[in-house]
């Protein structure tokens, strides 16, 4: 049952009616459904940044992890140089020095050089010449030892 209001003009208003009659407007309508879209805009907004954020603490936890581990290589690797024994490696390999009971050959670039070419000759592609003179470059290499 509908309750009726009089008021002093003697007009009589219907309470439920302007009630709805509020929602019932388009205007009020449109104005809801931009408020909602806006809402709905801001929370997928952020759920984006969330993702993002998260990939990024993802990416700074893996970096983390790989300087932890090159941290503890080089930790090894200094406490490895400090010893004497690392030292005296170093210098015997750049001043040329044996230790006790140690041979140092000395092989000049020429050769190294010329050792590279009968290889390729060995092991090259080109069968024809390997086969026409293999007993030559053999007796080479075992006669000159290059």
């Amino acid at each position: 049952m509908e309750t009726i209001v009089y008021k002093k003009g003697g007009i009589p208003h219907n309470r439920k009616k302007s009630s709805n009659s509020i929602f019932n407007n388009p205007v009020t309508r449109i104005l809801f459904l931009g408020i909602s879209v806006f809402l709905l805009y801001n929370v997928g907004h952020s759920f984006n940044i969330m993702i993002q954020k998260l990939n990024i603490l993802q990416r700074a936890s893996m970096e983390v992890e790989d300087l932890r581990l090159k941290n503890l290589e080089l930790a090894l690797l200094l406490e490895e140089i400090q010893g004497l024994e690392y030292l005296e490696i170093q210098a015997r390999d750049r001043l040329n020095f044996a230790g006790e009971k140690e041979y140092i050959f000395v092989i000049p670039d020429a050769t190294l050089t010329q050792a590279d070419e009968n290889l390729d000759r060995f092991l090259g592609n080109n069968q024809e010449e390997s086969q026409e003179g293999g007993f030559e470059v053999w007796a080479d290499f075992f006669l000159k030892g290059i």
